[in-house]
């Protein structure tokens, strides 16, 4: 089993949609707001992973939000130490949902048009928002909608079009 720790409940969702088509068992966390520093809860959770659920490794999957990958990923070994992995998703984990147009066109019942490189979009939310709003709805992080796309995707072309996809999945299968 492989821990993850993940920053909100959409990278929740979509990641254990991910492990069920990768078909590997998961074990997430998501620190919630309070209660002592973010880094300082998300080293609780990992040693918990791997303590006491038997995980063989921990991941801390981060979304870049705009900034270089590097240099988060620097960022958050400076705070967090080399005992956990970290897989930085370009932008946000929406990216790897733009990856594949047929998998939002059969949720959303629209044609769109090809996104030939989704983690060039600084904020895919809302990229993803605008392709909902023309199907007369609204893209929910938090709802069902992470979800129901990723359940749909096709991961070749995901990992085609996505780098942090492609690093995603050799964590996966390095462990």
């Amino acid at each position: 089993m492989i821990g993850f720790v993940v920053e909100g409940p959409s990278d929740e969702k979509v990641l254990l949609e991910l492990a069920k088509k990768i078909n590997i068992k998961i074990e997430t966390r998501v620190p919630r707001p309070g209660g002592g520093t973010r880094y300082r809860k998300i080293k609780r959770f990992a040693t918990e992973l791997l303590n006491r659920r038997g995980c063989k490794k921990v991941c801390f999957l981060k979304d870049s939000h705009c900034s270089s990958p590097e240099k988060i990923k620097d960022q958050v070994l400076k705070e967090i130490g080399r005992g956990i992995k970290i897989c930085i998703v370009v932008h946000a984990i929406e990216s790897w949902l733009l990856a594949d147009e047929k998998a939002i066109e059969d949720y959303l019942q629209i044609k769109i048009k090809p996104i030939p490189s989704p983690e060039h979009h600084c904020k895919p939310d809302d990229v993803l928002d605008d392709l909902f709003r023309k199907a007369g709805k609204r893209y929910f992080k938090g709802g069902k909608d992470p979800a129901e796309i990723a359940k749909r995707l096709n991961l070749n072309q995901v990992q085609k079009k996505c780098t942090s996809f492609r690093n995603f999945l050799q964590f996966i299968y390095d462990c």
